[in-house]
């Protein structure tokens, strides 16, 4: 890899790429008393191996990082790349201890943990099951190809991303915890997985006679007001319960009409 790519690091392309897949077995390894302190390790390998070339070192190396680590495994690589980075630095004598990182790993995890769990677990996935759900209705097991890719596309992307920031920016990637687009996105999917949600549990329950026709007019339509409702500040509890009585009511006069 170009030096202007990795300005005076070690670590090359494949050795980053090498832990970015290693981050998909992260949980591999788990126990209550540790949490994924074997996962973190075996992630970290490839940086242990192209650092450290004596084997007494190398191991010391790997030792002391099975030590207690529990993070969210989707931003793991955000830790991953920093930690990478700090070694080198300690390496360097750069001004960083391996105390330095001991406590950056326990205070970045914790954060990765409420960060990514909200992003990934409660924002991410349904939305992506909602949206798949919404699909199926028409193209049946499209539905979940929809989904998978809604919640795999962007997961593989950011696993690298962050990998990436972490290994070039060392400690300071903590800022991109507080990454503004993340909070853009996560407000976004809540509204709209909110307003597809409310929609989808009222189609199911209407008359199957009229088709799919009006299911994607309504869904165009509280999809509009959602937009509305979001522009004019509205909690998305509120905007919720709006669009679920609306297309209630739609509902009703659906199925009234049909009879």
């Amino acid at each position: 890899m170009d030096a202007a790519v990795f300005p005076i690091r070690r670590l090359d392309f494949r050795d980053l790429f090498n832990i970015y897949l290693r981050s998909y077995f992260f949980q591999g390894s788990f126990s209550i008393k540790s949490r994924q302190n074997m996962g973190f390790a075996f992630c970290l390998e490839p940086a242990g191996r192209k650092l450290f070339k004596n084997p007494i070192d190398r191991k010391a190396f790997q030792l002391r990082h099975t030590e207690f680590f529990n993070g969210n495994p989707f931003m793991i690589t955000l830790v991953l790349g920093a930690v990478s980075h700090m070694e080198e630095r300690v390496l360097d004598d750069d001004g960083l201890s391996l105390e330095d990182i001991s406590r950056f790993k326990t205070a970045v995890g914790k954060a990765t943990g409420a960060v990514g769990d909200r992003f990934f677990w409660r924002t991410l996935r349904p939305f992506g099951l909602v949206m798949g759900l919404l699909l199926s209705i028409s193209y049946d097991i499209w539905g979940v190809a929809l989904f998978l890719a809604i919640f795999n596309i962007p997961t593989m992307y950011l696993r690298w991303y962050w990998l990436y920031k972490g290994y070039m920016l060392g400690p300071k990637v903590v800022l991109e915890l507080k990454n503004p687009n993340l909070d853009r996105a996560s407000q976004t999917m809540e509204i709209f997985g909110g307003v597809f949600l409310a929609f989808l549990s009222v189609a199911f329950l209407s008359n199957k006679e009229y088709g799919f026709s009006w299911i994607s007019a309504g869904t165009g339509g509280i999809f509009g007001l959602s937009i509305i409702l979001f522009k004019l500040k509205k909690s998305h509890s509120v905007i919720f319960v709006i669009c679920t009585g609306i297309a209630f009511i739609v509902s009703l006069i659906v199925n009234a009409s049909l009879r």
